[in-house]
């Protein structure tokens, strides 16, 4: 009797201090309550040197600063530096991908700590935990004060080579069929005779006011919606930088009242949501070394996350994830004109230059129009910086403005930063350390350093989702399911590629980023886009797309996480 207590108790330790035993005795008890919804919060081009001075500057705690948990390693396939495209496609998928790809497998150059990706696996899309709450039957929805095809939201929504490839991602971001999109980039919805910029002509505004979406341009109307589905786009391109909208466009929301728009209406489903908030542009004040443009923006985000942690701690079933996707700027609290008074430096000396900026560098160099003389840049500086420079300074930001072409204001933080603050920048560029995490309710991770990788399996098993699984129910290679004689890809077709499918005596187009299949006069929506990947020319379907075309009826797999004891779909 003894020898077999003894026997238990080894194989008990065993399976206790083991990583395997560990899982087993997880999953032996049962696996715990998904939570209900998740709310994803980043601060795009932002890590823990900034939100120190924006809590200097605020003079409180920032309201997510007793959430911290660990660190996030931010580097990608390709890069030790993260761009936003492949940070965010990591948060959104769960795979690290290459530099400007959305969502998209990596190409085969990886940095030399990483095995190169299967040929398999080369651009081909990854599913989002954004596109598997919606399978599971929750509502989802993005924020942004960006474009909303821009980088990070495209992430969650789309899946193409290039960021730049707006057009396509703008049309995927509609057929996703999300439930709330605001932010900016109105013009990828339009063609140009409507003063938009799609080159194939479409009018997407059209197809979402058909579809029963409501359209406002406006932060009265946005506050005046009380259900239904919304597609709020408050700019044709970038919304204003926080310290510039209220005497740019003040009709612009502000990123908390989006945030909170858009979980009042999301959260009418009893199924639950998702939703992705991105103060985008942060990241683009730390590329112009301005630091007024930074601060108010980073509070405007602070003030987003604490709308989201209250709603979350007055629900009691919200997962609430609060990050960066790299850093930009290099930013510090010191700088070569503090090298002799740090020890003595005043909170009033550190703050007061730049309490005194009353709008961005961009707003200011805006202003000059044509006129770009020493003299004109030095009473618009005085006006918007409260600086009063001198004329070789004026002079030497005009000479390096001349060099950075689109990014012309960065010259102005670049060149007054070091001589008239105490805020140090080492590049106009992004930066490679790891980025602090924050997180609140269920399905919090337990901290640490972990990898970019890591946010999206937190998402998806605290919405108790499989990941592998939704990947094979969303994106069949079309040539693997028919064979290469039945497909073919229309690359001419007027309003881009169309995947073309003979079967059974009938022939089935699949429009590329849409989510509908038709022959002759029979259309059938499906539940997730078609996606071509043009650097491989392969065509990607729904596996509903295959059972529609084949004529079989069976149900689809299921793409929630296995029960205890039971093997996922």
């Amino acid at each position: 009797m003894l020898k077999r207590l003894l026997a238990i108790g080894i194989l008990l330790s065993c399976i206790l201090f083991s990583p395997v035993g560990a899982g087993f005795l997880l999953a032996a008890a049962g696996e715990p309550s998904p939570a209900r919804n998740v709310i994803v919060m980043i601060v795009d081009g932002c890590s823990s040197e900034q939100y120190t001075f924006a809590r200097w500057f605020k003079g409180a705690p920032l309201t997510f600063d007793p959430y911290r948990i660990g660190a996030v390693a931010t580097y990608i396939a390709d890069s030790v530096i993260a761009d936003s495209a492949p940070a965010a496609s990591a948060f959104a998928t769960g795979v690290r991908t290459s530099d400007k790809h959305i969502s998209v497998g990596p190409h085969e150059k990886t940095l030399s700590t990483i095995k190169p990706p299967p040929e398999a696996e080369r651009y081909r899309p990854f599913a989002t935990v954004l596109e598997g709450a919606k399978l599971l039957g929750k509502s989802t929805g993005i924020v942004a004060t960006s474009r909303v095809s821009h980088a990070t939201p495209a992430a969650y929504v789309a899946h193409v080579p290039g960021r730049d490839m707006e057009d396509d991602i703008m049309e995927q971001a509609v057929h996703q069929g999300l439930d709330v999109v605001l932010g900016g980039g109105k013009r990828h919805l339009l063609p140009p005779e409507m003063k938009g910029r799609r080159k194939d002509a479409e009018n997407l505004a059209a197809d979402l006011t058909r579809w029963g979406y409501r359209m406002p341009e406006t932060r009265e109307a946005l506050m005046a919606i009380r259900e239904g589905r919304v597609f709020g786009m408050f700019a044709d391109n970038h919304m204003d930088p926080e310290i510039d909208r209220r005497q740019a466009h003040p009709h612009q929301p502000t990123l908390a009242e989006m945030t909170a728009k858009a979980i009042e209406l999301l959260s009418k489903n009893p199924n639950g949501f998702f939703l992705m908030v991105e103060g985008s542009q942060v990241d683009w004040a730390c590329h112009a070394n301005d630091p007024a443009y930074m601060v108010h923006d980073l509070l405007a985000y602070d003030e987003a996350v604490g709308v989201a942690l209250a709603f979350a701690r007055r629900d009691g079933k919200t997962l609430v994830l609060a990050l960066s996707d790299h850093n930009t700027g290099g930013f510090s609290i010191g700088n070569s004109a503090s090298n002799a008074i740090y020890p003595q430096l005043g909170v009033e000396d550190l703050l007061n230059p730049v309490r005194r900026m009353k709008s961005s560098a961009s707003f200011i160099w805006n202003r000059l129009g044509a006129d770009r003389t020493p003299q004109r840049l030095k009473a618009a500086v005085q006006e918007g910086w409260g600086l009063a420079i001198t004329d070789e300074e004026a002079t030497e930001i005009l000479a390096l403005a001349a060099t950075l072409k689109d990014g012309a204001a960065a010259a102005i933080g670049k060149v007054l930063s070091p001589r008239h603050t105490y805020i140090g920048w080492t590049t106009l560029g992004h930066c490679g350390g790891d980025v602090p995490l924050h997180a609140f309710g269920p399905g919090r991770p337990a901290g640490g350093v972990i990898e970019a990788t890591e946010i999206a399996r937190i998402c998806a098993r605290a919405m108790g989702l499989d990941l592998d699984s939704l990947n094979r129910r969303l994106f069949v290679d079309a040539v693997e399911a028919f064979g290469p004689e039945r497909v073919r890809v229309d690359r001419n077709a007027p309003q881009g590629p169309v995947v073309q499918i003979d079967y059974a005596g009938k022939q089935v187009e699949l429009p590329a980023n849409k989510n509908f299949l038709r022959w002759g006069q029979t259309t059938h929506a499906l539940e997730g886009v078609v996606v071509w990947a043009p650097n491989t020319g392969k065509a990607y379907l729904p596996l509903q797309a295959v059972r529609v075309i084949e004529g079989k009826k069976e149900p689809l797999p299921e793409i929630r996480l296995a029960k205890a004891g039971r093997k996922a779909s």
